[in-house]
């Protein structure tokens, strides 16, 4: 396996790990008690969801480098 199929597999890994982690959060919101306790969860998701963002530009790079390169090849 080559190393950018390595780091799209261990990308494609912490966004699954952080989609179902917000999801998480997101049900959990459902059974808060407390104000701090929706709070709380709620930062939680919206730093997952940060971190969510940031492996889909890393993504979105890594696809555009493969692309590019594609190209290259054609010429």
């Amino acid at each position: 396996m080559t190393e950018r199929n390595k780091k799209l597999d261990e990308i494609a890994d912490q966004l699954g790990e952080n989609i179902l982690a917000v999801k998480g959060t997101l049900e959990l919101i459902d059974t808060s008690v407390t104000e701090d306790d929706l709070h709380q969860l709620l930062l939680k998701a919206i730093d997952r969801m940060d971190i969510v963002q940031g492996l889909s530009n890393e993504i979105l790079n890594a696809l555009r480098s493969c692309f590019d390169r594609m190209g290259d090849m054609k010429e």
